[in-house]
């Protein structure tokens, strides 16, 4: 089994990004601090489960599936909201053109098993 994941670099960079983003003050009020927010929590879930043995990670491979759903659903939803879209295609624009945050992510997709560095079409 695998020691513990350190995701301080990946926190550090989601607190630095935060405030480009953010609109409310940092109350965690807008888009930009409640996505900030979803992806730490997704970036927790997804190292917590990938440090268990893998029995534990297959018991909880279902709720991992469930999880993406209804993210995806949500994302859907909002989607569907020509203002919010603006903001989330903004907000993917500025996340990409930090370099330090774009490496970041690319590394944790490396380690996910993504492999392949983001689409040309993020750029």
């Amino acid at each position: 089994m695998a020691g513990p994941i350190d995701l301080s670099d990946l926190h550090a960079a989601l607190d630095r990004l935060r405030p480009q983003l953010c609109h409310c003050g940092l109350k965690g009020e807008c888009l930009g601090c409640k996505g900030i927010e979803m992806v730490r929590a997704q970036a927790e879930a997804v190292a917590a489960a990938a440090s268990q043995p893998i029995l534990i990670q297959v018991a909880q491979e279902s709720a991992m599936k469930d999880m993406a759903s209804r993210f995806e659903a949500m994302s859907e939803r909002l989607m569907s909201d020509p203002e919010i879209r603006r903001s989330a295609e903004q907000m993917q624009e500025r996340l990409m053109a930090d370099p330090e945050t774009r490496q970041l992510l690319e590394e944790l997709m490396r380690r996910l098993g993504g492999g392949n560095p983001p689409p040309e079409e993020l750029n």
